[in-house]
C-alpha cells in the first residue's frame, strides 16, 4: 500500500458514528427496504409499508453498495491516522447477529475489512515512512482478547493459568490487562498470521462451552511506539472491538413468540447501555455515578467511552423489514453514542521521561509491597492486582533497543507453541497448500457458525486407507489419540469414525462415517439433520452436513467437485434442518399424537381457530430441540456428580379458563394467548415426581444457557461440591422469576401455583397440559 503523508491535527472529542447497510440476503428477496439513506440522513420504517419513517442524523451513512474500501476511509484511516499523530482510538462494531458487523471488521481473504487494510496501511508506513517528520523506529505489538461470561482469555495464548486475567486502570496510563500477551508484529503477515490463531481459539473455544451462537466479544489492541531522530517517544494504541449480537430478542418461527435472551446472556451489552446512556445525559458533569466496573467489557472501554481516546462507532443495520425493530434500536443506541464526549490527547515523552515513569513506578510497587505485608491491610486482593499493574507497566516501559529484539525473539517461541496449539485441535486454514504430506485433492471437514468471523476457521484433513479418522474427546480419558479432538455435550470417548480412499473417490463412490459410540455414552452425531444409531453409517458426498454434539458444525469438503450452494451451508440451514427432523420424528410418536389430538379438540372448545392451532404445534417442535438437549445436559451433569437428584425437562402449555366459552355458545370469550412453558420436574424412578418450576419458553434459552454453564463447570472440575450443592437446591432451577418477566404472565403463574402433575396429558380441565417430548418423564 502507499506510504501515508500525515499532518498534525486536533480530533474531535466527541464520538464519531458510522452507520453501515448491510445488502439484503437471500432469504430476503422480495422485501422492500425499510431504510433510506441522504448524505448523513438514515429514515428507517418500522411496522411495514404504511407505517411513518423515522429520521436520525449521524456522522456517515453507507448504503448497501459501499464497498469495503469505502468503509475504511471514513472509519479506518482516521483511527490510523490519529495513531500515527499520538492520539489512542477505538473502533467498536454494533448491531443484530447478521448484520455485518464482522464482515466489515474482517471481511473476506477477497474483500478485507477494517482491520486488514488498516495492518497493511500501517505496516506500509514502517516500511517508509513519508511523514514530514519521520520516526526512525516504529515498534507495533499486538494483543487478542476474548470476553466471555465476565471472564477475560487470552486468544493468542490460550494455554492455562494460574490466575486469571483482569482489567486494571492507572491514573496516567489508563485501562489495560496486566499478563496479556503483546505479540511483537514486524510485518502485516505476522499480525495476519495472529489474528487467524486467535479466530481458531475463539471458534474452538465457543463450540467447548456448548454453544453454537458467538456471545463473547472480542477485543483486539495494536500498540504503537514511535521514536523520533531528536529522542521523543510517541505512543498510542488502537482498540478494535467486535461486540456480541446486540439483538435483545429471537424470533422462534411461525408463531412470532419472541424469546428474550439479550439482557442476559451478553448483561455486559445491558451495562454498555446503561454507560452510555448516562454518559450522553452529561451523567460525569453532573456528578451521578457511571457503572462503568459493572462488566469487564465497560471497565475496558473506560477510556474510550470517556478518557483518553478518538472514539468511532460502526453501526451496522439489516435493511429488511423482518429485521426493523432491531436496526430501529441499534439506531437508537447509537444515536446516544453520538452525544458522548471523550478527552483525547498525545502522549509524547521526551528522551528523559521513560526512566523517571520508571523510577515512579518502582517507588509505587515498593510502596504497595510495604502495605501488602502490613498487618492492618484488609485488601490483599486489590493490592497484589495493584502491584501487578504497575510491574506490567514497567515491563512495558523498558522494550526499547535490545528489550524489543528479545520481544521479538519471544514472540518466534510463542509463534512455535500456537501451531503446536494448532495441530492438537486442527490444521490452520491458511497452509492448507503448503502442508507436507497432505495429498492433493484430499476431502476436509470446515467448521460452520453463525457468526461469519469464526465460519471456516477449522479445518480437519480426512486420512486416507488403511488409516480412519477418529473423532472424539481428547486428555487422560481417551482410549487412542483422536485425529479430531472435541470437547462439550455429546462427545463421549470416540463417538464417529470416517473411512475412505483415492479409489472410492475416483470411483465416483462417497466417503462414509459410522457411528461407534455406544448408546450409554450419551454420542450424538446427526447428518444432513437426521441422527445415526450406534453402528449406523451414512455417506458422505461434498457438501454434506455433519453435527458432532450438540454445538460442532461442519461441512465436508472434496476439493474440485464444486462448490455447494450458499444457502445449503448456511448455519440457518443447519438449525432448520434438525429442528424440522426432530418435529417429524417426534409426531411419528403415538402417545404424541393423541397428546396433539386432544389439545387441538380442547383449543378448538375454548376459541381457537385453525391456524392458532397449527402455530402452537409449531412452536412445540422448536422448542422441542432446546428441551432434548437442556435434557442432555441435566443427563451429563447428573452423572458426574452423583449426589444431585435428577431433574427432567418436559414442554407444556398453559390454558386459562376464561377462555373457555359461554353456556349455549352464542357468545365465547376472547381466547386468552397460548403460554407455552418449560416443566422442570425433579425425582426418577423411585422417587415420586416433583413439579419445580415452569419457565415461559420465551426464557427458556436463557435458562438453558445457566444448564450450559452449570455443565462446563462441572465437567472442568473446578469446585464439585460447590455445583453439587447448587444443583440440588431448588432455588437454583426456580429463581428470578421476577427478573425474567414470568410473575407478569398469567399463564405461567397458573402453571408454577399446579399441583406436581405425574406426567399424560390430563383432563382438559387441568390449567398446565402437557406437550412434553415424552409424556411420562419418569
Amino acid at each position: 500500500p502507499p506510504a501515508l503523508a500525515l499532518a498534525m491535527s486536533n480530533p474531535s472529542s466527541a464520538a464519531t458514528v458510522c452507520v453501515r447497510i448491510r445488502p439484503f440476503l437471500a432469504r430476503e428477496k422480495g422485501q422492500t427496504t425499510a431504510v433510506q439513506t441522504d448524505g448523513n440522513q438514515i429514515a428507517i420504517q418500522v411496522g411495514g409499508p404504511s407505517a411513518e419513517w423515522r429520521q436520525f442524523a449521524f456522522d456517515q451513512c453507507l448504503a448497501a453498495d459501499a464497498g469495503q474500501e469505502v468503509l475504511y476511509s471514513q472509519v479506518g484511516e482516521p483511527i490510523l491516522r490519529n495513531a500515527l499523530e499520538g492520539f489512542n482510538g477505538t473502533l467498536f462494531a454494533y448491531g443484530q447477529t447478521g448484520s455485518g458487523k464482522s464482515f466489515s471488521i474482517m471481511g473476506s481473504e477477497a474483500d478485507r475489512g477494517v482491520v486488514p487494510q488498516l495492518l497493511h496501511r500501517l505496516f506500509g508506513v514502517v516500511e517508509g515512512d513519508a511523514r514530514p517528520e519521520p520516526a526512525s523506529e516504529l515498534r507495533i505489538t499486538m494483543s487478542f482478547l476474548e470476553i466471555y461470561n465476565e471472564e477475560l482469555n487470552d486468544l493468542l495464548d490460550p494455554r492455562p493459568r494460574q490466575k486469571k486475567l483482569f482489567v486494571h486502570q492507572h491514573p496516567q496510563m489508563g485501562v489495560y490487562v496486566p499478563h496479556l500477551t503483546e505479540a511483537a508484529s514486524t510485518s502485516a503477515a505476522d499480525a495476519m498470521r495472529l489474528l487467524d490463531f486467535g479466530a481458531k481459539i475463539r471458534a474452538t473455544a465457543q463450540t467447548n462451552m456448548n454453544s453454537t451462537s458467538s456471545r463473547s466479544h472480542s477485543v483486539c489492541t495494536l500498540r504503537l511506539v514511535q521514536v523520533f531522530p531528536n529522542g521523543k517517544i510517541r505512543k498510542s494504541s488502537m482498540n478494535l472491538c467486535d461486540l456480541a449480537g446486540s439483538e435483545r430478542a429471537k424470533k422462534t418461527g411461525a408463531i412470532g413468540l419472541r424469546m428474550r435472551e439479550g439482557s442476559a446472556i451478553n448483561s455486559s451489552l445491558s451495562v454498555l447501555g446503561q454507560v452510555i446512556s448516562k454518559l450522553s445525559s452529561g451523567a460525569e458533569k453532573k456528578g451521578v455515578h457511571v457503572p462503568f466496573r459493572q462488566s469487564k467489557l465497560t471497565h475496558l472501554l473506560t477510556d474510550a467511552l470517556s478518557g483518553n481516546s478518538v472514539t468511532t462507532m460502526l453501526a451496522n443495520i439489516s435493511p429488511a423489514h423482518s429485521e426493523a425493530e432491531e436496526s430501529l434500536s441499534t439506531l437508537r443506541f447509537a444515536d446516544n453514542v453520538k452525544k458522548i464526549k471523550t478527552k483525547p490527547k498525545v502522549m509524547e515523552l521526551s528522551r528523559e521521561e521513560p526512566m523517571e515513569m520508571l523510577q515512579t513506578l518502582q517507588e509505587e510497587v515498593s510502596f504497595l509491597q510495604s502495605a501488602l505485608v502490613a498487618e492492618s491491610t484488609l485488601m490483599p486482593n486489590e493490592i497484589s492486582r495493584a502491584i501487578e499493574g504497575a510491574e506490567h507497566l514497567q515491563r512495558s516501559l523498558c522494550v526499547r533497543g535490545e528489550e524489543w529484539a528479545n520481544a521479538v525473539q519471544q514472540t518466534r517461541a510463542l509463534e512455535a507453541v500456537q501451531q503446536q496449539l494448532l495441530q492438537e485441535r486442527c490444521l490452520p486454514l491458511y497452509e492448507v497448500g503448503q502442508l507436507a504430506g497432505v495429498k492433493a485433492g484430499t476431502p476436509y471437514l470446515l467448521n460452520v457458525s453463525d457468526d461469519p468471523a469464526l465460519s471456516g476457521c477449522l479445518l480437519y484433513f480426512l486420512r486416507p486407507d488403511p488409516e480412519t479418522t477418529t473423532i472424539g474427546q481428547g486428555g487422560p480419558n481417551s482410549i487412542a489419540p483422536n485425529c479430531v479432538v472435541l470437547e462439550g455435550l455429546g462427545i463421549p470417548t470416540r463417538l464417529a469414525e470416517i473411512q475412505w480412499s483415492d479409489a472410492i473417490l475416483e470411483g465416483g463412490r462417497s466417503i462414509r462415517i459410522f457411528k461407534i459410540a455406544g448408546a450409554s455414552e450419551r454420542g450424538r452425531l446427526l447428518v444432513n439433520g437426521r441422527p445415526l444409531e450406534t453402528g449406523e453409517g451414512a455417506m458422505l458426498i461434498h457438501g454434506t452436513r455433519i453435527v458432532f454434539g450438540w454445538a460442532f458444525c461442519f461441512r465436508v469438503v472434496i476439493p474440485g467437485t464444486g462448490e455447494p450452494q450458499k444457502d445449503d451451508i448456511s448455519f440457518e440451514n443447519f438449525s432448520k434442518e434438525v429442528m424440522q427432523y426432530t418435529m417429524t420424528s417426534t409426531m411419528e410418536n403415538m402417545d404424541m399424537i393423541k397428546a396433539v389430538t386432544q389439545w387441538s379438540a380442547d383449543l378448538e372448545r375454548r376459541g381457537y381457530g385453525v391456524d392458532e392451532r397449527e402455530q402452537l404445534v409449531d412452536l412445540v417442535g422448536e422448542v422441542m430441540v432446546l428441551v432434548e438437549e437442556g435434557n442432555a445436559l441435566c443427563k451429563e451433569v447428573n452423572a458426574a456428580l452423583p449426589g444431585t437428584p435428577p431433574v427432567t425437562l418436559d414442554i407444556g402449555i398453559c390454558l386459562s379458563f376464561l377462555a373457555v366459552p359461554q353456556s349455549g355458545g352464542a357468545h365465547r370469550a376472547p381466547p386468552r394467548p397460548l403460554a407455552v412453558v418449560i416443566q422442570v420436574w425433579r425425582g426418577s424412578e423411585i422417587e415420586e415426581l416433583r413439579l419445580l418450576a415452569a419457565w415461559p419458553a420465551w426464557d427458556f434459552e436463557r435458562r438453558l444457557q445457566w444448564l450450559r454453564d452449570a455443565h462446563r463447570e462441572v465437567l472442568k472440575r473446578s469446585d464439585d461440591s460447590r455445583w453439587a450443592w447448587k444443583l440440588s437446591k431448588d432455588d437454583w432451577w426456580v429463581g428470578d422469576a421476577d427478573a425474567a418477566g414470568a410473575g407478569t404472565d398469567e399463564g405461567v403463574g397458573c402453571a408454577a401455583s399446579a399441583p406436581a402433575w405425574p406426567g399424560g396429558a390430563g383432563g382438559s380441565s387441568l390449567e398446565v397440559e402437557s406437550a412434553a417430548t415424552t409424556l411420562d418423564p419418569r
